[in-house]
């Protein structure tokens, strides 16, 4: 994430269990789809991922509750879920989180 947001603030966990290699048909498309339709969502920041094997996390973060719930309601949004359900997600859980604080550490 590059840009800090001013507060308050909130971030969106998304744990999630999948096979990874090879990556699940469909799977990447899908994905890039939704990262560039996400970027359209007036409040959306950016984002974190972290992976281990099967087992990852992805952190969005968000201006606010409603860019959050007009994400929740989006229809590729919805048809991405209704995917991970039927094809690639062994488990997933999601998170919200109100930010309170924000340290940020870069060595150049």
């Amino acid at each position: 994430m590059n840009n800090l947001p001013e507060k308050p603030a909130y971030a969106v966990l998304f744990i999630s269990e999948r096979e990874v290699d090879p990556a699940p048909e469909g799977y990447p498309e899908m994905d890039d789809a939704t990262m560039k339709e996400v970027s359209t969502i007036e409040g959306f920041i950016g984002f974190d991922v972290a992976r281990t094997g099967k087992d990852g996390i992805f952190i969005s973060y968000w201006r606010n509750v409603k860019a959050i719930e007009e994400w929740k309601h989006n229809k590729l949004h919805k048809a991405a879920k209704a995917e991970g359900h039927a094809r690639w997600y062994d488990a997933y859980r999601t998170v919200i989180c109100k930010i309170e604080h924000f340290d940020d550490f870069r060595r150049k």
